[in-house]
């Protein structure tokens, strides 16, 4: 058995792996007992610990920190999991994924691995205020849900799809053509994704493909992390 866990601005996510029926979704951390803990949060991740500041965590171990009888086997940065997640629900297809929510993060994914990651977020040039991590004109200042309006007006849709498919855009490393939009604002506003697609001309911009009930795919990207470093055996 396999508990994953994501953790984010809105709160925590378990998504349980047992045997060959479909995954089950339970509300906060609860972990499984018996069963491997695979960990995906937002922020800088060091030897399994953790500097996220939306969350107000400072090298921090995230299983204690998400209160979790034992430590994680893996832990990933939440947008690096996702991504992987979106090429595995895609069948291993190579892509940019970029998550906007209370933050923003994203990731490139080639060759069934992660090929870029921690990307966007924290680009500079986007405006003259100061971020979250204390740097000024990083994208969330005009990108990440702490600093949009709710709810968001028609302007303010076509505004943050401008400033995503200019960061992606400036990215080097974000050379797939497919492109993924996920986290929660582009489930609440599905306009957004088609704004981006407008905005990027000649790729293909598509929404995540995680099922309702989940935050994001990154359970599967933990999953398949997770395997591919022998923790896990499927």
């Amino acid at each position: 058995m396999i508990t994953c866990i994501e953790a984010g601005g809105s709160g925590a996510q378990t998504i349980v792996f047992a045997g060959e029926g479909a995954p089950s979704v339970r509300a906060g951390a609860d972990v499984a007992d018996g069963s491997t803990l695979l960990l995906a949060v937002p922020g800088l991740i060091v030897e399994g610990r953790v500097t996220a500041s939306n969350l107000g965590w400072w090298d921090a171990d995230p299983a204690v920190q998400l209160g979790c009888p034992a430590p994680a086997a893996l832990v990933m940065n939440d947008a690096e999991a996702a991504a992987l997640g979106e090429s595995v629900l895609r069948g291993g297809a190579d892509l940019v994924f970029v998550g906007v929510g209370t933050g923003v993060g994203g990731a490139v994914v080639a060759d069934g691995r992660v090929t870029g990651a921690n990307l966007f977020g924290h680009a500079k040039g986007f405006s003259e205020r100061t971020c979250s991590c204390g740097a000024v004109g990083c994208l969330e200042t005009v990108a990440a849900g702490w600093a949009l309006p709710d709810p968001l007006a028609g302007d303010d849709v076509d505004g943050l799809a401008a400033a995503l498919a200019r960061a992606i855009d400036d990215e080097p490393l974000a050379s797939p053509a497919l492109v993924v939009i996920g986290g929660g604002l582009a489930r609440r506003y599905p306009e957004l994704v088609t704004a981006v697609g407008r905005a990027l001309a000649g790729r293909t911009v598509e929404p995540t493909r995680a099922p309702a009930e989940a935050k994001s795919a990154a359970a599967w990207g933990l999953v398949r992390a997770a395997h591919d470093e022998g923790i896990v055996h499927a």
